[in-house]
C-alpha cells in the first residue's frame, strides 16, 4: 500500500456516500460559480474548454469570439457544460452536467439582459462578443462526501 493516510486497498469498499442532486439543486449550484467547462464533438474528437459563464432563466450562457472553435457550436445537439467543486481535505465535492443544444443568442432583449449581468471576463483574449447559450435537455448532478 502507498504510504498515505487517505490510501485504501483497491478491493475495499469506498467510504464515500453518493447523492443524486435534484434539478433545483443543480441550478442553485450552477448559479454560485462562474467558471465551468464546455464539451462538444468536432471532427470526431471530443473537445473541452474552460469558460466563464452566466445562468439566466434555466439556461447557461458564455461569450466567445466569432472566429473561435466555440463559434461553430450553435445548432449542435451534443453539447455539454460541466461545473464542479471539491474539498480535498474533506474528500467531498459535487458536479453538475447540463446537456443540450448550443445556440448563438440573437434575441435583442436577451442580449441586453446578458450584457447587463455581472460576470468575470472571458478566458480567451480579444473580442468575445458572441453569446452562446445551451438550451438544456438534461440537467444532472451528484454530490460525494464521506459516509
Amino acid at each position: 500500500m502507498i504510504p498515505n493516510s487517505k490510501a485504501f486497498q483497491w478491493d475495499s469498499v469506498s467510504p464515500h456516500a453518493n447523492e443524486e442532486l435534484s434539478e433545483a439543486q443543480c441550478w442553485s449550484l450552477l448559479g454560485g460559480q462562474e467558471t465551468g467547462r464546455i464539451a462538444f464533438l468536432q471532427d470526431g474528437r471530443l473537445l473541452v474548454f474552460p469558460v466563464n459563464y452566466l445562468v439566466h432563466d434555466k439556461s447557461v450562457y458564455f461569450r466567445t469570439s466569432e472566429d473561435s472553435g466555440l463559434a461553430l457550436l450553435p445548432g449542435d445537439l451534443n453539447t455539454s457544460f460541466q461545473v464542479d467543486a471539491h474539498d480535498g481535505e474533506a474528500m467531498a465535492g459535487w458536479s453538475v452536467l447540463v446537456s443540450g443544444r448550443a445556440n448563438s443568442v440573437k434575441d435583442e432583449s436577451l442580449l441586453t439582459t446578458l450584457w447587463g449581468m455581472r460576470t468575470a471576463a472571458p478566458y480567451g483574449g480579444g473580442q468575445r462578443n458572441l453569446f452562446v447559450g445551451i438550451d438544456p435537455t438534461q440537467v444532472t448532478g451528484r454530490r460525494v462526501r464521506m459516509g
